[in-house]
């Protein structure tokens, strides 16, 4: 039986993990995920269920949005689910509150590691311990419509120059050369994030007592975006647009770039009619030049599996988080149903075969990524850095002046930890 929820609520009833005579129950909350990733798990709990007679998963899905929140609620009550498939950004504040339990714990946690990439593992780790297996990687790379660009010979930008020299041939014919969310939410953060780090910049000074976000490679980057915009060459609308209406836009033909992932391939094929022949995929580019030391790469967000820190039966949600998420088959192969590529080493093994469009170009992207800083207060300077992107895409604030004034907000948050 599953308990399926879209929003914040009651679960399924909080019966006792261990009654005498009767498996234990282990609950896990799934956040969000492609369709396929849903009836993929469905599937894994009816066969795992089957197949033990000691342990029972109880699963329910929760809206993405509300992952946040609801672990805010479950840890301050300390009750809740005992498994959690959320962001990786919630290891560290999560961590910090006793909210979710350090894998250290476990014995085999070393032999779990060593299964997986290794530049996965800092973003789910707080204080040199780590708070959840990271499952799939969300890698933030250039989705390109192939007709658009082969149509008016163009090729695919190696760099912000050649990306505005696209723009006035493509403007005549209406088309934008590029898209992207700018409206304010956390969608335009996580796009311009990935400019920041090719032109050389970073979220927080080395020791993360400050902003940094505003440094050349931060104006850089949104002065770029803004130029763009006023001559034409992004959606005029586009200072107002989430997810949905920026992909709308991509996929109706009227844009010919926007920065996405691994999810962009079944997001156009599940929502629109587009044609999957036309899309490639390739790096973000950056500068010619950086204008800033730090080596260049994309953003790179995670998706990890936690036990919660007030689960009362750890031990036995340590055996479904690796029956599931780590031992499964079904992560030796990047498989684009799930919404993000594997994690695992194995899944990259020579002669691994893929539905994914551009592997090897998300491959490389993982290679070089970078992410978010794992800060207790991420959430909220991240919406401050979408605040500001926002202004100045429409004008109220010019680029230096929107980042000087969210990197003023955000060094208070910083001045607090």
């Amino acid at each position: 039986m599953f308990c399926v929820f879209l929003a914040l609520g009651l679960g399924c009833g909080a019966p006792e993990r261990i009654v005498p005579g009767q498996p234990v129950r282990v609950v896990l909350w799934e956040f969000g995920g492609l369709p396929g990733m849903q009836e993929w798990v469905k599937a894994a709990v009816e066969r795992f269920n089957a197949e033990r007679d000691d342990i029972q998963i109880e699963l329910e899905f929760r809206d993405w949005a509300t992952q946040r929140e609801s672990l805010i609620s479950t840890t301050i009550l300390g009750d809740g689910p005992d498994i959690v498939r959320v962001h990786h950004k919630y290891s560290v504040e999560f961590g910090e509150l006793g909210g979710l339990y350090a894998l250290e714990n476990f014995d085999d946690f070393p032999s779990v590691r060593s299964r997986i990439l290794d530049n996965v593992w800092d973003p789910v780790s707080y204080g040199g311990k780590h708070y959840g297996v990271p499952v799939t990687m969300l890698l933030f790379i250039l989705a390109v419509n192939r007709d658009i660009l082969s149509q008016h010979g163009l090729e695919i930008p190696q760099n912000w120059e050649e990306l505005k020299a696209m723009g006035p041939l493509l403007k005549k014919q209406g088309i934008d050369a590029f898209t992207m969310p700018g409206g304010v939410n956390l969608d335009t953060a996580y796009r311009f994030l990935p400019l920041l780090f090719r032109a050389g910049g970073r979220v927080f000074n080395a020791d993360w007592s400050a902003a940094a976000f505003n440094g050349p490679a931060g104006v850089a980057a949104l002065s770029m975006l803004v130029d763009m915009k006023s001559q034409g060459f992004m959606p005029a609308a586009c200072a107002a647009y989430r997810f949905d209406e920026n992909a709308a836009h991509w996929a109706t033909g009227k844009a010919a770039l926007s920065i996405e992932g691994p999810w962009w391939q079944n997001a156009m094929t599940g929502n629109y009619d587009f044609d999957l022949d036309k899309l490639v995929l390739a790096q973000v580019p950056g500068p010619a030049t950086r204008y800033e030391e730090h080596p260049s790469g994309t953003l790179l967000d995670v998706v990890m599996v936690a036990i919660t820190g007030y689960s009362p039966v750890p031990d036995h949600a340590w055996e479904v988080l690796k029956a599931l998420y780590v031992n499964d088959p079904v992560w030796l192969k990047p498989n684009p149903d799930l919404g993000g590529i594997p994690t695992q080493k194995a899944a990259y093994a020579p002669g691994v075969e893929s539905d994914y469009i551009g592997l090897d170009e998300l491959a490389e992207a993982g290679r070089n990524g970078i992410s978010w800083p794992g800060h207790p207060g991420i959430t909220e300077i991240q919406r401050h850095i979408a605040d500001a992107v926002n202004m100045a895409l429409t004008g109220t604030l010019t680029p230096e002046e929107a980042l000087d004034q969210a990197a003023e907000e955000v060094n208070e948050i910083l001045s607090d930890y």
